[in-house]
């Protein structure tokens, strides 16, 4: 196999649309805050149910790019056909299905996360639309992995950029009447949110047609042992994924006793750090892409090699970008508040990014090298062990006991982020992942 893109024209775009993804997100709770403090909080107060269910929707994803770059690298085109015909068929299927939970069970969902009836009440047509219709959401998510499979990174980017940018527009017409559109608030954001979507799968399904050659036909190629593959990756995954879910709901419940300056700065700081992993995460994605690309195709030391050549660029852009944040802290930071004791709670952590960054890479680059070689298990079993077992009760001993509060938070995601990078730097160079491929 003959690898005629590079890592960084393969990463470069998945950064962009990360940084994309992003921006966009904080642009829509800007302008919906312009429009109602209690509209902003209905949105806010679901994201957590929509967290999860992007969970479910991507570990999906994940199984059918590693599946699919393993069998690029083998140069198996019946396998590549039934991998992107069942994906997409169980993606489209558990979006419908979470899609009628979610638009005849919104009240008891809602109820659940102890949303406020006031809140409520704004955030039902919200979350009938927006949840009713994930299905569109799925769809682009399978589209995106299957492109990713192929390297071709830019058509999910500028498709991503138009949809947002439409979603954008849409936000305004519905919230500040734009071009004589009604005020429609939350319910507004909704509409513009699903109708934005659905354009974005009409042009995804042309993109697929034009780089992978799909066809309606294809879906007779429907696989269920591809179903089986995919979920034997994807579903460890997932329960890796739940558990840093768990373990962050753990430790924001201790920071919610820590009052509201600290709260708030957690927030800023959270926002932040997102910024500064968005490179590693891109970089994760790109070298499993290539790595499972040559696993398919037998050559594991080529893929072992890049493995630690990405490690090594990432860690060094984790570090000088820490850096970096760490002596603008004040200019960053009061561009996100003017309230000074968050400014003097914030700046205290920034010291401890260069700390939680920097072990970060590790995992972020090696589990998803481990993943697309597929060596599943063992990032699991880690990350039950790791987070449950040390980043929440030491989050608990500096935290609360020791009354460290968010610098004690921070040095027990730090020490989480380390232990479980040397695991699986030494799980990489242990080569045990060899005879673990699906091809």
């Amino acid at each position: 196999m003959k690898n005629k893109k590079t890592l960084f024209t393969i990463t470069i775009p998945i950064f962009l649309e990360l940084m994309l993804v992003t921006i966009v997100g904080n642009i829509d709770t800007i302008m919906l805050g312009k429009f109602n403090d209690n509209a902003v909080a209905a949105v806010g107060g679901m994201s957590q149910v929509m967290l999860i269910q992007n969970i479910i929707l991507s570990f999906i994803c994940l199984g059918t790019t590693i599946l699919m770059a393993q069998f690029i690298g083998a140069n198996n085109h019946s396998s590549i056909k039934q991998v992107i015909a069942t994906s997409i068929t169980i993606n489209i299927f558990v979006g419908l299905t979470l899609g009628a939970i979610y638009y005849f069970g919104w009240s008891e969902i809602l109820d659940l996360i102890k949303l406020p009836p006031i809140i409520k009440s704004l955030a039902e047509n919200y979350f009938k639309l927006v949840g009713g219709f994930c299905i569109f959401q799925s769809i682009t998510l399978t589209a995106s992995a299957i492109l990713k499979s192929y390297g071709n990174t830019k058509p999910m980017l500028f498709i991503n950029i138009f949809v947002n940018c439409l979603n954008i527009l849409g936000n305004g017409m519905f919230i500040f009447g734009w071009f004589g559109a009604p005020v429609l608030g939350v319910t507004g954001v909704g509409i513009s949110t699903v109708f934005s979507r659905f354009i974005g799968v009409i042009i995804s399904f042309f993109v697929l047609k034009k780089y992978c050659n799909i066809k309606i036909k294809d879906f007779s190629f429907f696989s269920f042992d591809k179903v089986k593959k995919i979920l034997s990756i994807g579903i460890p995954t997932a329960g890796e994924h739940l558990t840093w879910c768990v373990t962050q709901l753990i430790i924001l419940s201790m920071v919610n006793t820590m009052g509201i300056v600290n709260i708030t700065a957690r927030t800023y700081l959270a926002l932040i750090s997102s910024f500064i992993m968005t490179f590693s995460i891109a970089l994760g994605q790109g070298t499993a892409i290539q790595v499972g690309q040559l696993v398919g195709a037998g050559k594991k030391e080529e893929a072992y090699q890049r493995g630690l050549k990405s490690l090594a660029i990432s860690f060094v852009a984790a570090t000088v970008v820490s850096i970096i944040v760490y002596f603008l802290r004040y200019p960053i930071i009061k561009i996100l508040t003017s309230d000074e004791k968050v400014i003097e709670v914030a700046t205290k952590i920034f010291i401890w990014f260069i700390f939680v960054e920097t072990g970060r890479t590790f995992n972020i680059v090696l589990i998803n090298s481990l993943h697309a070689a597929g060596d599943i298990k063992f990032p699991m079993f880690m990350a039950c062990l790791v987070m449950l077992g040390v980043a929440a009760p030491l989050s608990w001993l500096l935290g609360l006991k020791l009354h460290w509060l968010l610098v004690g938070i921070w040095i027990g995601n730090g020490t989480d982020e380390w232990i479980r990078g040397f695991a699986m730097l030494w799980r990489w160079r242990s080569k045990k992942w060899y005879d673990k491929s699906f091809v």
